[in-house]
């Protein structure tokens, strides 16, 4: 998905280039069209081209002279010899795209927005330093500690340990503003990642399901790609036979196999999971070499 993305951004950097490219010609075209500026460039030339063959201090007089009166010439018309050179968008990388090996800050923030517009989360919004200094009440320093870990996650990311991650925790104890937040900071990073609840995910697997197999591909693209997927609420959705908990199991195995992370926010503890889930589902949510369960206590944030 992020690969894509920043196929069609640095597509859209080199077509800009060329179109400015294309509007220096038509810049020096036009004002090559203007008589008075095309003689004294002929005559620039042929001085020019004088000096450079034959060389001698006279004819050298004469090419600077020539040169003056073209470039006068220009500034009569109206224009000057740097409109004939393409205009530099960026500084930095000289729209190249590029800057000592890595994506010029032009780049990533086209990059960004992108990502913003695909991944439905604006990169402007609460991070996770802001959730840290908004924490308040017996909790805080319990979710200032996650908001932490959790920035530190992103800042590795994706080179991570932990693909997996599992919110836990009552109504509103903050599990679906961390995910947010996480996403949204990743998203800054220039990384994919696609916020959906677990009634969204169950009526596009259901979708997928019920699908010609040569749609398929295409309806699970984002699930399957993105760098980041966040199933919110886990647990609120209706079960729907060989849907709900059989591609839950194929999406998290997938993802798991891509080095892809997911994370999961429920009101359901583990015990409810396995109950409610299976076996299977239950082991790759909470298998302890590949997943990390934060645990969300405290009351209600949102009746503070």
């Amino acid at each position: 998905m992020t690969e894509e993305i920043l196929r069609q951004v640095l597509e859209k950097k080199r077509g800009e280039r060329r179109r400015e490219e294309t509007a220096a010609k038509e810049r020096k075209a036009a004002a090559l069209s203007v008589p008075e500026v095309a003689e004294a460039h002929r005559e620039y030339v042929y001085a020019l081209h004088e000096s450079l063959r034959y060389g001698g201090d006279e004819r050298k007089r004469r090419a600077e002279k020539a040169y003056a009166e073209y470039t006068a010439a220009l500034e009569n018309a109206g224009f000057s010899e740097r409109d004939f050179e393409p205009r530099t968008l960026c500084p930095i990388c000289g729209d190249t795209g590029m800057h000592e090996g890595k994506l010029c800050s032009c780049v990533h923030d086209d990059l960004v927005r992108a990502l913003g517009v695909a991944c439905d989360l604006s990169p402007e919004g609460e991070t996770l330093s802001d959730l840290a200094r908004s924490a308040l009440g017996s909790q805080a320093e319990k979710l200032k500690a996650m908001y932490a870990r959790m920035s530190t996650y992103a800042e590795k990311f994706p080179d991570v340990n932990r693909t997996v991650i599992v919110c836990t925790g009552k109504t509103g104890t903050g599990k679906t503003a961390l995910a947010t937040a996480l996403s949204r900071t990743l998203i800054r990073r220039g990384h994919s990642a696609k916020i959906m609840s677990a009634m969204t995910f169950n009526s596009l697997m259901l979708k997928c399901h019920t699908a010609p197999y040569s749609e398929r591909e295409g309806i699970m693209s984002d699930v399957l790609g993105a760098e980041l997927l966040v199933i919110d609420d886990l647990g609120t959705e209706p079960r729907y036979n060989n849907v709900t908990c059989e591609y839950l199991l194929l999406v998290i195995e997938e993802r798991t196999a891509k080095h892809l992370a997911t994370l999961i926010t429920t009101n359901l503890s583990p015990e409810n999971i396995l109950h409610s889930y299976n076996e299977r589902i239950y082991s790759r949510l909470f298998d302890k070499r590949r997943s990390l369960t934060l645990a969300f206590d405290g009351d209600d944030l949102r009746l503070k």
